[in-house]
């Protein structure tokens, strides 16, 4: 998923931990964006003199938990607490099953959220998202109502991701209670930076453990196992000089979504010993009017329009939605074969 994973992790005490120091060791080892090359590089640009210099772009410090939240939430979504923002992602799923065999492509993946930011007085920002994706005939592209699994030969019913409320607060410090000792974490996800090409590249992972919410005694097809291990890693790529610009709410991206996690319920693979790849490509059409007409038409046909709105502010505080807890609370155990 796009967002989901990711926002669940914020909200997950040891998971943020896990993300946050991870993206610390990372960030130490990129060149950041310099206070020094970055004025050398506004005085190159004055020319001669000749013309009329512009307004002089605000230089980030990307090492400032705030500065870089405030980046990270331009990119991702809006700063404006009124602007609901469209992204859209779509790639390819891969069967991981032995080291003896190549990956094996199962099927494609296309989906769309919808986020809105709400900034708060400590500099906390809430996230409203909202999320849903189809999986497609490798061959065709077409959108799958069904797919015949080539590990058991058995043709099961497809459930896409429909997850109507996935929200999330980031802070520039996380203050976590570990047993009794407070720990400040600073959200710090690394950035790098190309000043001649005008890229300001962010990367932002999670990498966590944690107990399947699938049994295998209640859900022994559709569990893959009693521990989920899930990976995701976000890469997005915009112009620096429009993170630069003050009078910009949000600015444009491309990018990479990358996950790594288990077989869907809906697969029915059981205890299978192996895990899907995900990889896509990202970015944000800001608006429904701009996403692919096919995606659109079929989001409003087999979801409903609600897809195309954020979650409202009285969802705040709800319980997030989820692949697993959706399916586990829309479908029974299917009987074993």
């Amino acid at each position: 998923m796009l967002y989901s994973s990711q926002l669940r992790a914020l909200m997950n005490r040891r998971s943020m931990l896990n993300a946050m120091l991870g993206a610390g060791a990372a960030a130490s080892a990129v060149p950041l964006l310099s206070a020094c090359a970055q004025e050398n590089a506004l005085l190159a640009s004055a020319g001669d003199g000749q013309a009329e210099p512009g307004p002089v772009p605000r230089t980030i410090d990307f090492s400032d938990p705030a500065q870089n939240l405030h980046a990270f939430i331009k990119v991702m979504g809006s700063l404006d607490p009124e602007q609901e923002v469209v992204g859209w992602f779509g790639g390819d799923i891969f069967a991981v099953t032995s080291p003896d065999k190549p990956l094996q492509k199962l099927f494609g993946v296309e989906g769309m959220g919808v986020l809105r930011t709400e900034a708060q007085p400590d500099g906390s920002y809430r996230i409203f998202n909202r999320e849903c994706a189809f999986y497609t005939d490798p061959r065709t592209g077409e959108y799958m109502d069904r797919w015949t699994n080539p590990f058991h030969g058995e043709e099961v019913k497809v459930v896409p991701i429909h997850n109507l409320v996935v929200n999330a607060e980031i802070a520039p410090i996380f203050k976590m209670d570990f047993d009794g000792r407070v720990q400040e974490i600073p959200f710090t996800p690394p950035w790098w930076v190309q000043e001649k090409i005008d890229k300001a590249m962010n990367m932002f992972e999670v990498h966590v453990v944690a107990p399947n919410p699938m049994s295998v005694e209640e859900w022994p097809r559709e569990s893959a196992g009693p521990v989920n291990r899930i990976s995701e890693m976000f890469h997005r790529t915009a112009k620096l000089s429009e993170l630069q610009d003050d009078s910009l709410d949000s600015v444009d991206y491309s990018g990479v979504w990358t996950r790594i996690g288990p077989w869907l319920p809906w697969m029915l693979q059981g205890q299978m010993p192996g895990h899907l790849l995900y990889r896509t490509f990202m970015t944000k059409p800001m608006s429904i009017d701009r996403m692919p007409d096919k995606l659109v038409k079929h989001v409003a046909e087999r979801l409903g329009e609600q897809y195309f709105r954020a979650p409202p502010p009285e969802t705040w505080g709800s319980q997030n939605d989820s692949s697993f807890s959706v399916y586990m609370r829309e479908n029974e155990p299917a009987p074993p074969r």
